[in-house]
């Protein structure tokens, strides 16, 4: 130590001796000397203000310009989408029941709403009227038969009579005359009782189905004609829920697809069906077009004219890998990049970015499946702050899973 110290002051004076030697020599020595040393100093001072302040500024801002994206972790879901409608419970076959034939209308064997089997009167005209005709006509039909059996019977005598030459050709002619006149009268006041038969028997209205009795609209006592709709008949051949839909939103349905209806009338209970027909036309008026859909209707408990809702189901998918569509990259109609951030351990919050190549299925409403190039748990960025692009280092924020992840419904 006391040689350093020894090295230390000797150098001091040395130095200070070239100081005096080149002050002497020199008389502006001291002045450039000074300007030196000052210089040297501010220049420590500027280094020393720079690695404390501005360099320590510039980290920070660095780490402020580091991108923020939020990600979710890829996972395989079910999907259903959905479209919701209102619309009308009807039969599937519905009837305007008429009488063929006039007459007052006597009574009803059903009220409104019973089930009626095929075949059993739903009610009846008075049959007085065609009564009294169907008895005239049986016994003028009878009267004619009698007049042709007399008619047959002469014939033979006078046939007789003319094989032994006591009568006419004439006569015998007549004869023959008189018979088919007769059997004319037969056939004639027989299609008289056959239709009165069948008037008679169009005094019954009988169901030409089983089905329900819909609705009563005209009483028993008033007289009607064929013109006039007595009651409305549906057939027990399954219920129809019918709804206009928009024409815009035709595309969207296709047969087959299935439909779940409620009623306010049973409120819990829901109802199964089939999209069976779409109107191929649109109603100018509405621009909508109609659609059917057949429903289970067991327990008869539907009838015509009541309000329901359908929920139509347009897709459903099952166990599919989805991603917002948004999230991804197309480069061409083949190829397509999904951004998954690479978590950093070492720094929570951060990770760095990887462009996944990426096969896509169906395109749905907001969503899109991924068949191939993400696995369960990858972290899929689904909102960014800046541009991305492959190993770009971000700060990333995982967003809350969703307990049920369906598409909006229209």
């Amino acid at each position: 130590m006391s040689i350093l110290k020894h090295y230390y002051y000797k150098f001091i004076e040395n130095v200070k001796y070239k100081y005096l030697q080149l002050s002497e020599s020199n008389p502006k020595f001291k002045k450039y000397f000074k300007i030196a040393v000052i210089s040297v100093l501010a220049a420590l001072i500027a280094l020393v203000v720079y690695f404390v302040f501005f360099k320590k500024e510039k980290i920070v801002e660095e780490k402020q310009e580091m991108i923020s994206v939020k990600v979710k972790k890829a996972a395989k879901q079910d999907y259903t989408d959905t479209y919701t409608t209102m619309g009308t419970i009807k039969g599937a076959v519905e009837n305007e029941m008429r009488f063929e034939i006039d007459g007052q209308l006597a009574s009803y064997n059903y009220k409104e709403g019973s089930k009626i089997p095929k075949g059993a009167v739903i009610c009846s005209l008075d049959p007085k009227d065609a009564m009294t005709k169907a008895d005239y006509a049986k016994s003028k039909y009878k009267s004619e038969v009698s007049a042709y059996n007399s008619a047959r019977e002469r014939y033979k005598v006078y046939e007789e009579l003319y094989t032994m030459k006591a009568l006419s050709e004439s006569k015998l002619y007549e004869a023959k005359y008189e018979i088919e006149s007769a059997e004319s009268k037969v056939k004639a006041t027989l299609s008289e009782v056959e239709l009165s038969q069948s008037n008679l028997a169009k005094t019954n209205l009988m169901a030409p189905s089983d089905g329900i009795l819909a609705e009563i609209i005209i009483k028993p006592g008033d007289y009607i004609t064929p013109q006039d709709v007595v009651a409305k008949f549906i057939s027990d051949k399954g219920t129809n829920f019918e709804v206009d839909v928009p024409e815009k939103d035709v595309y969207k349905l296709a047969v087959g697809q299935t439909v779940n209806i409620t009623c306010d009338s049973h409120q819990g209970k829901t109802f199964t069906g089939k999209l069976t027909e779409i109107a191929p036309t649109v109603k100018e008026r509405t621009r909508t077009a109609t659609v059917k859909v057949r429903v289970e209707n067991d327990e008869g408990l539907l009838r015509s004219g009541m309000f329901g809702r359908g929920v139509i189901i347009l897709k459903e998918l099952k166990d599919v890998m989805l991603v917002p569509s948004e999230s991804i990259i197309s480069l061409n109609d083949n190829v397509f990049l999904v951004p998954v951030v690479a978590p950093d351990y070492r720094t929570p919050g951060e990770g760095v970015v990887q462009m996944r190549p990426c096969q896509i299925g169906d395109k749905l409403t907001d969503k899109t499946v991924i068949t191939q190039g993400l696995q369960v748990d990858d972290l899929v960025v689904i909102e960014t702050q800046g541009q991305l692009s492959d190993g770009i280092k971000v700060k990333f924020l995982e967003a809350i899973e969703d307990k049920v992840d369906e598409p909006a419904q229209n």
